[in-house]
């Protein structure tokens, strides 16, 4: 078993709230206390939104893949390094 912390926010202290939002992470980042279900949160622009949305649809319409959740889900996997 691990060390166990107690963190005090002083709302009046916004130094304070930002370094202890960087233990946070940090502590979150090092034990990987993130979910199995969501593993990482994407970034991506509205631009390359786009530009996926465009090429999925151009796999359908050349019979590539369908329109499937399989097909999809294969399809977000192969990117989804690339998103995060």
């Amino acid at each position: 078993m691990g060390a166990r912390f107690t963190i005090v926010l002083d709302t009046d202290d916004p130094q304070g709230l930002r370094d202890a939002l960087e233990i946070a992470t940090i502590l979150n980042r090092n034990h990987n206390t993130l979910s199995a279900s969501s593993p990482g949160k994407a970034k991506i622009g509205k631009i390359a939104l786009i530009k996926m949305v465009r090429d999925v649809a151009k796999k359908v319409e050349d019979g590539k893949m369908n329109s499937s959740l399989r097909d999809c889900k294969r399809f977000v996997d192969g990117k989804w390094q690339l998103l995060l």
